[in-house]
């Protein structure tokens, strides 16, 4: 019988059972999966969580449309310090331990020649003219030197009275901040994360006390390190004998003390190490955080 034009043809067995049906399940076919099947075990866990918790705070600084002048003064303080720091290790590493190394040096020349003098037990040679000319260049070239190297220190000193100075203002300022706006906002409230001005303040004390302290023992090791005797000149030479009895001498400290002292002087021991908490270097990543415009 003639099957009609809309009508729908009747699925035989064959059809059913045949592997190539779009009906059947094939084999290498993976099974049907539902929807909720396919969500990753995290999605599934964000899905499941309470409703109605309210998200984790973000709290960043202070913007700088709301910063008071005491922000500015803070920040600037910190600038500050932080540039006297770094004029500190200019001094020392580049000045210090470097003009006091060319004095070892030059010393070395002059006790060499010093040496071979004295073997000739005051003999007059053809080269002693000579070599008294050389030794006369040389003293006064170990005499500019260590002139060069007090200079350093004098100007060591003078950045550490400056740190102090600066501890001063600090403190200066966070009594003005109790003073003005409360010591609420002086001891307790943000300036910009989560420090108030006074945990500021001790900061910079803390900071400045190894440097302060330091000063001191760069100069016990400048008198080991700078401790010659009499050095020989054209003027000294003639009038040795009769100076000779109211010099007092000076004894040369030995080879591992003038060692010890100058590696002192390039560590600096009383400064604390980069893998400390205390040091500079952990300072830097606290002020990175916690002061607005720190890079400005």
């Amino acid at each position: 019988m003639a099957r009609g034009k809309g009508s729908t043809p009747r699925r035989t067995q064959a059809h059913l059972d045949d592997d190539m049906s779009p009906t059947s399940p094939s084999p290498s076919s993976p099974s049907r999966r539902t929807p909720g099947s396919t969500a990753s075990p995290a999605r599934l866990n964000a899905n499941t969580a309470a409703p109605g918790l309210p998200d984790k705070p973000v709290r960043g600084p202070t913007p700088q449309s709301a910063e008071t002048t005491y922000h500015t003064r803070i920040r600037q303080l910190l600038v500050e310090h932080r540039k006297l720091r770094r004029q500190w290790n200019e001094l020392v590493i580049r000045g210090l331990v470097g003009r006091t190394r060319a004095v070892l040096d030059l010393w070395g020349d002059v006790e060499l020649v010093l040496k071979t003098i004295d073997k000739q037990g005051g003999k007059s040679t053809p080269r002693q003219p000579v070599r008294a000319g050389y030794l006369f260049a040389q003293s006064a070239k170990l005499s500019e030197q260590i002139d060069a190297v007090e200079a350093v220190f004098t100007s060591l000193t003078e950045l550490v009275q400056t740190m102090s100075q600066l501890c001063e203002r600090a403190e200066f300022l966070v009594v003005e901040a109790a003073k003005t706006r409360g010591t609420q906002f002086a001891f307790r409230d943000p300036l910009w994360v989560t420090w108030p001005i006074a945990r500021f303040v001790d900061g910079v004390h803390t900071l400045s006390k190894p440097y302060i302290d330091s000063l001191s023992l760069v100069r016990s090791l400048l008198d080991i390190l700078l401790t010659f005797p009499p050095l020989p000149s054209p003027d000294s030479a003639s009038t040795s004998s009769a100076t000779s009895s109211v010099a007092p001498a000076r004894t040369r400290p030995s080879p591992e003390a003038l060692q010890s002292a100058l590696s002192l002087l390039a560590v600096q021991p009383l400064l604390p190490g980069k893998a400390s908490d205390a040091s500079a270097e952990a300072w830097e990543e606290l002020m990175a955080v916690e002061v607005g415009g720190w890079e400005r």
